[in-house]
């Protein structure tokens, strides 16, 4: 079993690096990514110590960087890369974890405040070193029943998950906030990857608005991903097939994680997702080899 989606508290998970590699031990995964958005600081941290202490699987480098198309807020996995190459990429076009919360919570509020939603700015608390403003907005805004006329999908009422992808992120939605502004785009996101030696995925396709899945040929047309993230949590059996035919057809490569955050996202538990996930290492036996040295270490890490 496998999981190369993940995230430790250099982003927005919950776990510290040491713990996360204690629960891929528990679990005796045979590979393990740790994808922190848009930072490699997890790997940085792994180089102080001897991973086999902790884990006797295999790791491969890897990130989820955050970009958008047309509009609408995507993400991008690497995985394979050189570390001194991305964070030389990293530090140049992409924001830090707290730059980037502070900047998104401007933007909402500002826009929030021009179309008329009710909120007490007063009552948005996060911590922008570990936490997104996004749930925090819900839960205030979503005390008013004033502003459920703004809401495009009653899920997003009910969630947090359904409020950032429907409403913040989705261009239909009266909501919307455009982050573009934010990130690298789509382009230069991909191209940071391969430019360090990586591959690029595009992460979880059904988990946007339904905007992203009608144009995902158009986005793999026009921009060169290598392959997509076929198994996810939250997919369904029908969902994942069709991903792999695209990825047959069209000679792409797949993967596929959990996207484990720890306590932060409920369900998406290490290795399982909601339970039934195990993915199995075949599905990356085409392109891993070429990534992972054969003694199961890192590229790049010492």
């Amino acid at each position: 079993m496998i999981d190369i989606h993940s995230h430790t508290i250099y982003s927005d998970g919950s776990s510290s690096v040491e713990q996360l590699l204690n629960e891929a031990e528990k679990l005796d995964l045979s590979l393990l990514s740790i994808t922190d958005h848009n930072t490699i600081q997890a790997y940085f941290e792994l180089q102080k110590f001897n991973i086999r202490d902790k884990f006797k699987g295999k790791i491969i480098s890897g990130i989820e960087i955050t970009t958008t198309y047309k509009g609408e807020t995507v993400e991008v996995l690497g995985y394979g890369f050189d570390l001194e190459t991305m964070q030389q990429f990293l530090d140049v076009y992409v924001l830090t974890f707290e730059e980037k919360q502070l900047k998104e919570y401007e933007l909402i509020k500002n826009r929030y405040n021009d179309i008329g939603v009710i909120f007490d700015e007063n009552n948005i608390k996060f911590d922008p070193k570990v936490e997104s403003c996004r749930p925090a907005f819900a839960i205030e805004i979503k005390k008013h029943p004033e502003n459920y006329k703004f809401f495009l999908n009653q899920e997003s009422i009910n969630t947090t998950s359904g409020f950032t992808r429907n409403e913040v992120y989705n261009p239909k939605s009266p909501l919307y906030v455009d982050e573009s502004s934010l990130f690298p785009s789509l382009d230069l996101a991909i191209k940071m990857i391969h430019n360090s030696g990586g591959l690029a995925f595009l992460a979880h396709t059904f988990a946007y608005s339904p905007n992203i899945a009608n144009e995902l040929l158009n986005i793999i047309n026009n921009y060169e991903l290598d392959g997509l993230e076929c198994f996810y949590t939250t997919f369904t059996k029908e969902q994942s097939d069709y991903l792999i035919n695209i990825c047959k057809s069209r000679g792409m490569y797949m993967s596929g994680g959990s996207d484990f955050h720890g306590t932060r996202k409920i369900n998406h538990n290490l290795g399982t997702g909601h339970g039934n996930l195990h993915i199995d290492e075949s599905v990356v036996d085409n392109w891993i080899s070429d990534y992972i040295p054969s003694f199961g270490s890192i590229k790049n890490i010492k």
